[in-house]
């Protein structure tokens, strides 16, 4: 009798044809990819910097790809709305999440009851880049630094608030640092978004708020607010003379907003493939570069899906030791 685990001729003729036939359609399926419009969900409202990356990066993607790639904003929950929403649409390449790492990576974190899975629910398509986090007061307030202010608000406890963009947001985890590692006890005004908090802070009602640079540069300009520390491994290119918050003794508070996109699971993997060597052409495009992302403070991340999922899982465990320190809890 034959051992069952001898292979003939012909068998591994089959077998070698059916893995050319899989190849070749993982290359079919590539090549007509899109075959229609493409749905870019932004978990965020209309006019914040997670909308404006997408805009700009969707319209470039539309004329890559030659077919409309379309923003659709899904705000609330602290993005758990629209990330649900993708998380439960057709994996077939046609819906993607363009969100930061709030949602796949903080929100795993502090948020208990969070309805999707970020491992399970999302395959990481790529990254784009990163867009420092600020330590943002206003421009009348007489402090100039760090220090400053950390000396300003242990003269004043429980007198001056600091504003998030909701309840398990950056910023509420920013704020709640400074409090641990300054000892100050700023109270906590969580806002529904960054321009409610950015306003109050010109205002006066609040202390300061931890906004992307982005959204606040006019205000900047104006000398509406002072910018006292900044996120990243290096100064801003936007704001040179303001220091990271290592160098300004705040290394823990080191949290930038980190932007990509991600598709349903399960999405074939030539598509996965295709929006990856698309979005890192469009990121090797310097004067796109120049004229959409640096300018506004972004840094280009060009990530494998491989590396963006490893990113999502490392940064998800310095995260948790963040939350842990901080003392941040949301019911």
């Amino acid at each position: 009798m034959m051992d069952r685990n001898t292979h003939t001729p012909r068998t591994l003729c089959a077998a070698l044809l059916g893995l050319a036939c899989f190849a070749g359609a993982g290359t079919a399926l590539a090549q007509a990819y899109p075959a229609q419009p493409i749905r870019m969900v932004v978990p965020y409202a209309p006019g914040g910097t997670t909308d404006i990356i997408a805009r700009q990066l969707a319209q470039r993607m539309s004329e890559k790809l030659r077919q409309p790639v379309v923003v659709e904003n899904k705000s609330g929950a602290n993005t758990v709305i629209g990330a649900d929403a993708v998380a439960k649409a057709q994996p077939d390449g046609y819906t993607l999440l363009l969100t930061n790492d709030a949602t796949f990576v903080l929100n795993p974190v502090v948020l208990p009851s969070v309805s999707y899975n970020v491992a399970r629910d999302f395959a990481p398509v790529a990254a784009i880049g990163y867009v420092p986090l600020v330590m943002a007061v206003s421009g009348s307030l007489p402090v100039d630094s760090v220090k400053d202010l950390a000396a300003y608000a242990k003269a004043r406890p429980q007198a001056l608030s600091y504003g998030s963009f909701g309840a398990g947001s950056q910023p509420h985890l920013m704020g709640a640092l400074f409090n641990k590692l300054a000892g100050t006890d700023l109270v906590h005004v969580p806002y529904k978004g960054s321009a409610p908090a950015v306003a109050d802070v010109v205002g006066g009602q609040i202390l300061m708020t931890f906004p992307a640079l982005p959204t606040i540069q006019s205000f900047v300009a104006a000398k509406k607010l002072k910018v006292l520390a900044v996120s990243g491994d290096k100064r801003t290119r936007a704001l040179p003379q303001v220091p990271t918050f290592e160098e300004a003794g705040y290394k823990e508070m080191n949290i930038s907003a980190v932007y990509g996109v991600l598709a349903p699971a399960k999405v074939p993997r030539a598509v996965v493939d295709k929006l990856n060597a698309t979005i890192r052409e469009i990121l090797d495009e310097q004067d796109f570069v120049e004229k959409h992302f640096a300018a506004q403070g972004m840094v280009p991340m060009k990530l494998t899906p491989e590396q963006f999922a490893r990113y999502i899982e490392t940064q998800t465990q310095q995260t948790r030791k963040v939350v842990s320190l901080s003392g941040v809890k949301v019911e």
